[in-house]
């Protein structure tokens, strides 16, 4: 459980102290690229600036309280969707067989 505070201040941190982007090896214009956007994001952090954060989480598994309730959000929005043939085959769900497959087994 965290807040977007708290989701947001993990990734600064983690990406902040990326040894493969801000060390000595990294390339200059990647460096300057990530750098500029990791203070665009403490920007955000800071309020200095509006943002939208969008979870797009194909297998629902994240959750997102509102402070409303019973009434709506009226900062959240929530979006059903069908998953793409991509995101099921990350999953590995195109080649999950859920019909059949006991008559197969006693071959």
């Amino acid at each position: 459980f965290t807040t977007v505070e708290g989701l947001l201040s993990l990734i600064h941190s983690d990406l902040k102290n990326c040894p493969w982007i801000t060390g000595d090896s990294a390339h200059s214009n990647t460096k300057d690229s990530f750098t500029k956007f990791i203070d665009r994001l403490s920007e955000c952090l800071e309020l200095k600036i509006k943002f939208t954060l969008i979870l797009d989480d194909p297998v629902a598994n994240s959750y997102v309280q509102n402070l409303y309730w019973p009434k709506p959000d009226p900062a959240l929005k929530i979006e059903d969707y069908e998953r793409t043939y991509d995101q099921n085959e990350e999953l590995g769900l195109n080649d999950m067989k859920t019909e059949g497959y006991e008559i197969e087994s006693h071959k």
